[in-house]
């Protein structure tokens, strides 16, 4: 019996954690895109906010709660950049905008004797500022 249990449910509890790997990244990578996507249309998500807090409210909003928590929210970043340069820009007109999560450390669902360390899950899209009549300020240039 203890021959057959322990690895069916080894492999069982390995194939859920792969499993919450791959959605998880497919989630961070479905909100970076949406972010992108609200980032080049200039609004805000209330009067008086900056652009670039916006954008992180937006990835986390579509995010299913995962970077809600301070070390979760910590990970998400929306940099501007220079085409022609690569450096980093403000949102200006033509620039780039590139919003990402950057090393969210996911641990195993069930810890394993072995294996305990945690794993870097990134994500990131990229779009083109385009040319809107006025753009709101930036909070922080990363």
């Amino acid at each position: 019996m203890c021959l057959i249990l322990t690895p069916l449910l080894l492999i069982t509890f390995l194939l859920l954690n792969l499993s919450m790997a791959i959605f998880l990244r497919s989630t961070f990578q479905q909100a970076v895109r949406e972010g992108a996507r609200y980032a080049i249309t200039g609004q805000t998500t209330s009067v008086g906010a900056c652009h670039d807090t916006s954008i992180k409210t937006i990835v986390a909003r579509n995010a299913l709660g995962f970077l809600s928590s301070g070390a979760g929210a910590a990970s998400v970043h929306v940099r501007f950049r220079n085409p022609t340069t690569g450096a980093i820009g403000s949102n200006d007109v033509g620039n780039i905008v590139q919003v990402s999560v950057e090393n969210y450390q996911y641990g195993p669902l069930v810890p394993y004797r072995f294996f305990s360390s945690k794993m870097g899950i990134w994500a990131q899209a990229d779009d083109v500022m385009g040319g809107l009549p006025s753009l709101p300020s930036i909070c922080t240039a990363e």
